[in-house]
């Protein structure tokens, strides 16, 4: 191993890094790098002047320290967004130093299954020494003592905490799983060992609880065991203050919690307040995303009280699938129907948005069962539908060959948004596997899930016309009809050529997007890298890129298009006055989106009908039943809506419009800081 020294002292040089991708449709997805940094921190809290720290997003960063000062441990994090960088890194690592470096991987992409675990250590990751199960601290201590107790005999015994190979079988030491005492464990941040992530692009990530209780076999978190524990009070105040100072002057970045379910535990109100009190202070953070409790508990209800308006998704109840046999095959729970119920009301009377997810894909779902729960999900009031793909990714319980095979399913892949690109001239690529039939949906099934995919998350996440399509609802038509018809129209029918050029983008874009082999896909993002001159091509995250294109770039169409479909479907049943209403609330969705190049004056507009109060009351009656004296709606906007929209415009100026408005949808948040504030003029 290489050494230095210090006063005589061997001083072990230990580079970690969470490798992420620089491109212009990246930013989104950059965060400061906490996991590895808390790995860092607890290091230097045990080992002191015995080790060097470095942490590193950047690979061209990485590599530069490596060659000017080689390391002597490298700790990667691995997730099915950076695989392919990593595994690039392990070989070259392995060029340059060969065995004089030790390579340890940790993440959320390492099983605690024995089988998966050689899978990885002999497929994917074939060069490194060890990967690190659950928590990364107790591991990577054990691994570091042994390293300077005995640095020549490291990997003839079980270490607690890490699995590697010996022979043809994975010795494992004992499993540490979630058991870390967080009042022994410092921060990051208020050490400064993050300080070169907050002065950039990077979104910050706060943690102030770790575990999940719940199994969900989809989810990564579903394979831990340990118990719920939660940082120093204190700890969290002092480094909420630090971030929020630091990020005072880029307001449009969101803040991310990244705790399982913010709201499990009782105190979670107390740092709600916390949060709040640094918004007020400091004017950051305007948006914070997180998880809510699945089971969303009183404490959870007080947590969105207190922060209302700052919450990205307001309450989240995420349903993902309510087909009783499918829910038993991925060990989940739900929340009631009367639950449901229950928080929407409450959420209403708080004027908060309630949202919930679903993931298409799951065992025994059908496609017929699946569009019942996205009408079902809508007709409750919901006001944010997002509709996920089922991923195959490594880590997860339903990823192992012998439930794929119980189920049937296969597979195709695609690329992850546009993460790929090169390291001194070899390209490397992400990929996302995604289940395309299994033994209930058909390949026919998943494609016309997908189109629905598109309409709901373009009208209930990015606002899409939203008003039109409430009312539509309440003229006893499916949404999921209408956008059957929207997404396949009649093409003997005289439609405007910019509405069927739009629908053969999205096709093409869809269609393209799929691959039989990661071969081909990264055949195929290595084509468009090297066409585009060492620069990615369109954004990947197709119901992003074209909602953004939908609701910015292409609305002159979009109102005779939805009324002629509205027409077909009514016929004659349609009224002139429904048809009048219909046309205004398109006029009122297009008047109420801000213009983001330049917030001006709206003209108001007349209605006879209490527009305001029928969102207000989650659309739940029909919009005819709530008449009222003509009144003028008229269109304003917040200070936070324009700090926030100013701060997003000094940084992403220079942007082609399609770019800045695939931008705008990812660092506007809340997203209805992208809409005026409507009110009636006295």
């Amino acid at each position: 191993m290489h050494s230095m020294t210090k006063n005589g002292k061997r001083k072990l040089n230990i580079m970690f890094a969470d490798f992420t991708y620089y491109n212009r449709h990246t930013l989104y997805s950059r965060y400061t790098p906490l996991s590895i940094g808390m790995i860092a921190q607890y290091s230097k809290q045990k080992f002191g002047d015995d080790i060097d720290v470095s942490l590193f997003k950047s690979i061209d960063k990485f590599f530069d320290k490596a060659k000017e000062t080689p390391p002597d441990v490298v700790g990667l994090s691995i997730y099915f967004w950076n695989k392919a960088i990593n595994q690039y890194a392990v070989k070259k690592l392995r060029q340059m130093f060969g065995k004089e470096v030790i390579i340890v991987v940790g993440g959320p992409s390492i099983d605690s299954n024995l089988n998966e675990q050689f899978n990885f250590l002999t497929d994917d990751f074939p060069h490194v020494d060890a990967a690190i199960t659950n928590e990364g601290e107790l591991g990577f201590y054990n691994l570091i003592k042994k390293i300077l107790s005995n640095p020549l005999e490291v990997f003839n015994e079980p270490i607690d905490g890490l699995s590697f190979l010996k022979g043809d079988a994975v010795l494992s030491g004992k499993p540490i799983g979630l058991s870390l005492d967080l009042s022994t464990m410092g921060s990051p941040y208020l050490s400064g060992l993050m300080d070169e992530f907050m002065n950039s692009d990077y979104q910050p990530l706060i943690q102030t609880s770790r575990f999940c209780p719940y199994t969900c076999a989809f989810c990564v978190s579903g394979k831990n065991r340990g118990k719920l524990r939660g940082y120093p009070i204190e700890q969290i105040e002092e480094e909420l203050k630090y971030v929020s100072k630091r990020y005072a002057d880029r307001p449009h970045h969101t803040m991310y919690l990244v705790d399982e379910n913010f709201g499990i535990l009782k105190r979670d109100v107390e740092i709600a307040k916390l949060l709040k009190k640094c918004k007020e202070d400091y004017g950051y953070p305007q948006a914070v995303f997180f998880y809510n409790d699945k089971r969303f508990t009183g404490t959870s209800r007080e947590v969105l009280e207190i922060m209302k308006d700052m919450t990205q998704y307001g309450v989240t109840l995420a349903l993902q699938t309510e087909n009783p046999e499918a829910l038993k095959a991925v060990n989940r729970v739900n929340v009631t129907e009367k639950e449901i119920d229950s928080a929407i009301k409450w959420a209403k009377g708080l004027g908060l948005d309630t949202s919930t997810e679903l993931i298409f894909g799951m065992p025994h779902d059908t496609r017929d069962n699946f569009v019942s729960l996205l009408d079902r999900s809508i007709n409750r009031g919901f006001d944010n539908v997002l509709v996920h793909n089922l991923l195959f990714m490594d880590g997860i319980e339903m990823n192992r060959k012998s439930y794929r095979e119980k189920y049937d399913y296969k597979t195709k892949f695609r690329p992850n948004s546009t993460h790929y690109g090169t390291h001194e001239g070899v390209f490397f690529s992400e990929y996302e596997e995604i289940p395309v039939s299994s033994h209930s949906f058909s390949y026919d099934d998943f494609w016309d899930i997908r189109g629905l995919n598109f309409m709901f998350y373009t009208t209930f996440n990015l606002k899409f016309q939203k008003w039109f399509f409430q009312f539509v609802r309440h003229l006893g038509i499916q949404l999921s009809e209408f956008y059957s018809n929207l997404m396949k129209p009649d093409r003997n029918i005289e439609w405007p050529s910019e509405y069927i050029n739009f629908l053969d983008d999205f096709k093409i874009a869809v269609e393209e997007e799929l691959f039989d082999t990661k071969e081909e896909m990264i055949k195929k993002t290595k084509e468009i890298y090297e066409s585009n001159d060492g620069d990615v091509g369109e954004p990947t995250r197709i119901n992003m890129n074209y909602g953004a294109r939908l609701t910015y770039l292409e609305t002159h169409w979009v109102k005779e298009v939805l009324l002629k479909h509205l027409d077909l479907l009514k016929g004659e049943s349609l009224t002139v006055d429904d048809k009048n209403l219909a046309s205004n609330l398109i006029d009122l969705a297009n008047s109420e989106r801000i213009d983001l190049n330049k917030i001006e004056t709206k003209q108001p507009l007349k209605f006879s009908v209490d527009v305001i109060n029928w969102r207000k009351n989650k659309f739940r009656d029909p919009l005819k039943n709530l008449k009222m004296p003509e009144k003028s709606v008229k269109f304003l906007v917040s200070k936070n809506q324009v700090s926030v929209i100013e701060g997003f415009q000094k940084r992403f100026n220079t942007y082609k419009d399609k770019d800045f408005y695939n931008a705008a949808m990812d660092f506007v948040q809340p997203r209805k800081y992208l809409l005026h504030n409507l009110s009636y003029e006295d």
